[in-house]
């Protein structure tokens, strides 16, 4: 196997940093030689620091025909300039752009790992044609090999002959389960709920508060702990503001921002809740089976390929406060039953989610470029 120069493309630095490096160090490790392209928010200095050959490109995360040429051009120039073989894109604006431009640039290989198809079933029937027809004929025309986490999604791309099956490849998703592990909580805690995610409609943040103030008004010793990043990046500003109003009305809300150790925090907590409305393959719910969490998400693509319902965690529909805060208070109600269910979601954790094994499959692909 030659070693080859693959530039990888995301929108953000952060993305880089804490989805992609495990791929990352080991494509390095392996004797590939990596350059990362994505907006620098701070997060750069680390990655450059280990080796990886960072580009600054501001990378909307909307289409704007201006900005987003504007990339398309930079990023082409760096594909040539630099003689890289292999371009592998991530997060849906940035993939079509890096694809694009990989295409311009006669880039040998074009690899695009779907973390989760931008369209999904609870869109408007225009948009989500739009974005399913864009998702297409990128795929056909400016893809080489198409990685999907989901498995759902995977399902899709092969029913609707995105690619040839040969082409196409069920990727999943997993975490480094050496970092996480069961440990039973002080008895006589209060029980604790916990939310990891950006602040964004997106990710049902008002309708889980909502949800909660149910809680706390039925078990006043009830709690609620939020980790997540208000990044002024965001499209939505709005739910920001929103949010920090309803967390002084609410009582029990501990909002932390962002959390750096992870596994250090769900330790002290009893339950994993994320009601979003749309989601790739969740890590952040990985990482709660592998604490021995129990799960209450949404009854979308890739949380209900994690979530067993009834045995690892419960499954809601999308802005269903009142079944949302039902399955809540079950879970204050019986922690037996919660402590059941995290154990089951560990079992799941350690079978299923292995981060080594998704590492491996993109690993043999390279290697075979």
């Amino acid at each position: 196997m030659a070693p080859l120069k693959i530039l990888q493309v995301c929108a953000l630095d952060t993305t880089a940093e804490t989805m992609l490096q495990p791929l990352l160090l080991a494509l390095q490790n392996a004797g590939h030689d990596v350059g990362i392209a994505c907006a620098d928010t701070g997060a750069s200095i680390k990655l450059a620091a280990k080796g990886f050959r960072m580009h600054d490109i501001p990378i909307e995360r909307r289409i704007d025909w201006t900005s987003n040429w504007r990339t398309i051009r930079e990023i082409t120039r760096i594909l040539k300039e630099d003689g890289y073989d292999a371009v592998h894109v991530h997060t849906p604006v940035a993939a079509a752009l890096g694809r694009v431009a990989a295409k311009r640039a006669g880039t040998k290989h074009i690899v695009y790992t779907a973390h989760g198809f931008y369209f999904h079933e609870k869109m408007g029937r225009v948009t989500y044609q739009l974005t399913y027809s864009v998702e297409k004929w990128l795929a056909r025309f400016a893809t080489d090999y198409l990685l999907l986490q989901s498995e759902e999604d995977y399902q899709l791309a092969q029913r609707k002959r995105f690619k040839a099956n040969t082409r196409l490849m069920h990727l999943g998703n997993g975490i480094d389960l050496t970092r996480f592990y069961p440990r039973p909580r002080e008895a006589g805690a209060p029980f604790t709920f916990l939310f990891i995610g950006r602040i964004v409609e997106e990710k049902g943040i008002l309708e889980l508060l909502e949800a909660f103030e149910d809680v706390v008004y039925r078990h006043p010793e009830a709690r609620l702990v939020i980790a997540g990043e208000m990044m002024a990046s965001e499209r939505d500003q709005t739910t920001k503001h929103l949010f920090l109003r309803r967390i002084r009305e609410i009582p029990n809300v501990d909002y932390l921002g962002f959390v750096e150790d992870v596994p250090n925090l769900f330790q002290q907590v009893d339950a994993f809740v994320l009601p979003s409305h749309r989601e790739g393959v969740p890590r952040s719910i990985i990482e709660a089976m592998a604490s021995a969490k129990p799960v209450i998400a949404t009854n979308i693509r890739g949380c209900r390929e994690e979530v067993v319902e009834g045995k690892t965690g419960y499954l809601v529909e999308v802005r269903d406060i009142a079944k949302l805060a039902k399955r809540m208070n079950t879970l204050v109600e019986q922690p037996d039953r919660a402590n059941e269910m995290g154990r089951n979601g560990f079992d799941r954790a350690m079978k299923h989610f292995n981060e080594a094994d998704v590492i491996k499959r993109q690993l043999d692909l390279f290697s075979a470029m």
